[in-house]
């Protein structure tokens, strides 16, 4: 108290009020230099840094030697000018350039330590200033030195460690205001000062000092008043760039919330809110993430588990110095896409987008990239990836293809929409009777397949029991339709590879076609040599033709009335270079399918015509005509330029045709006789007996002769009902006025019961076998094996 009072005596209360308002405006003023250099980077930094340094120095030197002004009325002080600039200098030195360097350091110690160097540096400056006074001696008391330079260090140590929404200049300035002047005021405290002899220039010299410190206060209240619009300047930016920001992040599509490095909340936005079902009171900025976290999952229902794992996750993200991604699934299904980014100086910003539409849509594509859209089944490509999933070796793994019969006639008959009705029901009527865990596949128009987890002789059930459940009609828009299919079976430990499996399995497929429909048949050894042969005789036989591979045989055809020869029949045979003569049995249903009948039987109709046209007697000539060639609209062609090129009469002409060809695409069929009869020739129909026989056939369709089948020939001397049939084909045809012939006659008792039973002609190795010239006496009666005769 003594202390006070006798500083209070020592100093003029005008001189230290002035002082008093400068370095409030100084340090108001340096706050704002500071936080200006704060927010600035590179050249403009440096330069609010060197304004800062000048406000910090020159502030803190006017405001002493104001103060100065003021001490010791009653004594008459001087001042040396050299000492008095060096005191300026040091002040902009030790006080200023502390402070400047601060505002480019980010962390808080190192701002603290500048901070109180230019404490420390305030003292400086006031003992280099004390040093400038002349005309007395000094007596200084060092732990008042002492306790001044403490008070300056933590002012100015605090003024720089002040918190982010602290450090206003308001603030700043009161802490350096009571720094500085607590350094001035202890120290004068501290110091006994005793005059000498007054010299004749101390008038002069303050007079000198009062126009240099009120110049020093003008530039620095002008300095303030400019900084104040500045200041201004930069907080009206700083509220239009603030009120930007807060547009763009409450209008974003993405929720967004900053967790700082002390883990609270810093930051959130409106659509955060919207996507946790959260209200504005419910988070406030500077809570803490785990009361967050708290409210967010009583909000949401998230059980303790849920809490527990999701503030593990937090914590490892703000420990993260990488960005991260993940997914959360709400209790409502949305599905929200979690990505945090780190923020230099700690914590996270994470960002939460609502992807549910998104994923639903990729799931959709996915589905629709591996599911059939009209039955929902899996397609080729879910098969193929479900199949190269599975273990080569698995002999509980078996693949079943489908082809659905007579599903084309659906198609044709009632339209595509009843089809694709018609595939709808095939589809559940195989969910129905499989088991789940069973994989099924629409892989193409009327194609299905079945990889089941089931042994050989499982899956043979189950192959069959989808055959009966396809059997069974279906009943479409008030349609009935039947279908039926047929099933190729193999087991995956049979194939090595996934294509190797459904190739093997297609040719099981194949074979149940092949053997009629309406059966599942095994893939069995020995099926792919099979099918690679015929693929090696199919790619022969389109050359054999150009390369003169073919010929023609004759049977004769005998009456048995006259006992004369009253024509041949022509047979076609393959001498194939490597495999040597190749039955007709096994290239004619091959050149059937692959349509080279086609050409091959124009080929034997101009041969047989060529030939024939050379017999004398008015031999006839029978040629076997394949139902592929009836269908084809180029017969007629076939049939006009064989007969004008060898210019044989029709009439000595006969087509020969299978009961079953006539029964397929019958009106058609009918319609081509009609016409080959038109032209003269002579329809037979071959086989009667063995395929769909039917009175109404020899009603319907124009026939000139009926062709008994061996079958019932060899069988009829040992099998009365062979003979009844025998018997009866012979009588009808002699009620319908149709002549008969009976094939494979080899025994003279088969001729001898043929002429019995009133038989008008025969054919077969007894009375000659095929050869590529005609004529000479009948064959004697021989025996030998009779091959199977088939021609085209």
């Amino acid at each position: 108290m003594v202390a006070l009072t006798r500083i209070a005596s020592q100093h003029s209360f005008g001189f230290v009020a002035i002082a008093f308002a400068i370095c409030v405006v100084a340090g108001w003023l340096l706050a704002v230099l500071l936080r200006a250099a704060e927010e600035s980077q590179g050249a403009t930094r440096r330069r609010w840094q060197i304004g800062a340094a000048l406000v910090a120095g020159l502030g803190v030197w006017t405001t002493h030697f104001i103060a100065m002004l003021g001490y010791r009325a009653d004594l008459l002080l001087t001042y040396d000018g050299l000492r008095t600039s060096f005191s300026a200098l040091t002040s902009v030195l030790a006080v200023g350039l502390p402070l400047a360097l601060s505002a480019s350091r980010t962390t808080l110690p190192s701002r603290v330590a500048l901070g109180a160097a230019s404490g420390v540096g305030i003292g400086a400056m006031h003992f280099a200033g004390m040093a400038a006074i002349e005309g007395c001696r000094q007596i200084i008391a060092m732990p008042a030195v002492v306790l001044a330079c403490s008070v300056g260090a933590l002012a100015m140590a605090a003024a720089r460690g002040l918190p982010e929404r602290l450090r206003g200049p308001s603030i700043v300035s009161v802490i350096v205001t009571l720094g500085v002047c607590g350094v001035h005021f202890i120290s004068i405290a501290g110091v006994s000062v005793i005059p000498d002899a007054v010299s004749l220039g101390a008038r002069s010299a303050n007079v000198m000092l009062s126009i240099f410190t009120g110049t020093g206060a003008a530039v620095l209240f002008i300095g303030a008043i400019l900084a104040l619009l500045a200041a201004r300047r930069f907080e009206a930016q700083e509220q239009a760039h603030t009120q930007i920001l807060s547009t763009a992040l409450h209008n974003m599509s993405n929720g967004l919330v900053f967790i700082d490095g002390q883990q609270r909340i810093s930051l959130f936005n409106s659509r955060f809110l919207e996507q946790f079902g959260l209200k504005e009171a419910d988070l406030q900025v500077g809570m803490p993430a785990r009361a967050f976290l708290a409210k967010v999952s009583a909000v949401n229902a998230w059980s303790p588990v849920q809490q527990d794992q999701i503030r593990e996750r937090i914590t490892q993200r703000i420990r993260s110095n990488a960005p991260a991604k993940s997914e959360h699934v709400m209790q409502d299904g949305r599905i929200l896409e979690v990505e945090s980014r780190p923020v230099q100086g700690g914590g996270t910003v994470m960002t939460f987008d609502d992807v549910t539409s998104n994923r639903r849509a990729q799931q959709q594509i996915s589905h629709m990239a591996f599911h059939d859209p009209l039955t929902g089944l899996a397609n080729r490509r879910g098969l193929t990836m479900r199949m190269e999933a599975a273990r080569p070796d698995d002999n509980s793994c078996h693949l079943l293809l489908i082809d659905l019969d007579r599903f084309k006639p659906v198609n044709d008959t009632f339209g595509h929409a009843v089809g694709d009705q018609l595939l709808v029901q095939v589809a559940g009527r195989l969910r129905a009777v499989l088991c789940e865990d069973d994989f099924v596949a629409r892989i193409g128009g009327d194609e299905l397949a079945v990889l089941l987890r089931a042994d050989a002789d499982e899956a043979m059930n189950t192959a069959d029991g989808i055959v009966s459940t396809l059997g069974i009609p279906f009943l479409v828009n008030d349609i009935i339709l039947s279908i039926g299919c047929s099933i190729g079976i193999c087991g995956m430990h049979e194939a090595n590879s996934a294509e190797l499996f459904m190739q093997q399995t297609d040719i099981a497929l194949y074979e149940a076609k092949r053997q009629g429909r309406g059966l599942a048949v095994r893939y069995r050894a020995g099926m792919m040599e099979a099918v690679n042969e015929r693929n090696c005789l199919e790619r022969d036989m389109r050359g054999a033709l150009s390369r003169g591979e073919f010929h023609l045989v004759y049977q004769p055809l005998v009456s048995l009335k006259t006992n004369l020869v009253i024509g041949y029949e022509a047979l076609i045979r393959w001498d194939h270079p490597v495999l040597g003569s190749i039955s007709p049995g096994r290239f004619i249903p091959l050149a059937e399918e692959t349509g080279q009948i086609v050409a091959i039987g124009e080929w034997i109709l101009r041969e047989a015509c060529r030939e024939a046209a050379s017999w004398a007697g008015g031999l006839q000539i029978s040629v076997n005509v394949s139902p592929v060639q009836l269908r084809s609209p180029l017969l007629m062609a076939h049939v006009t330029n064989a007969l004008a090129a060898s210019g044989l009469a029709p009439n000595r002409l006969e087509v020969e045709l299978t009961e079953t060809a006539m029964v397929e695409d019958g009106p058609i069929i009918a319609h081509m006789l009609s016409s080959l009869r038109a032209m003269g020739l002579r329809v037979a129909m071959d086989d009667f007996g063995t395929g769909f026989s039917s009175l109404a056939h020899l009603r319907d369709f124009p026939l000139d002769r009926i062709k008994i089948d061996r079958s019932f020939v060899s069988r009829a001397e040992t099998d009365p009902n062979s003979l009844a049939v025998l018997t009866a084909i012979v009588q009808l045809g002699r009620a319908l006025h149709i002549p008969t012939l009976a094939e494979g006659i080899e025994t003279p008792s088969q001729l001898t019961l043929l002429r019995e039973v009133g038989c008008d002609a025969v054919q077969g190795y007894l009375l000659g076998q095929p050869a590529r010239t005609v004529g000479g006496p009948l064959a004697g009666p021989i025996g030998g094996q009779a091959q199977e005769k088939s021609a085209a």
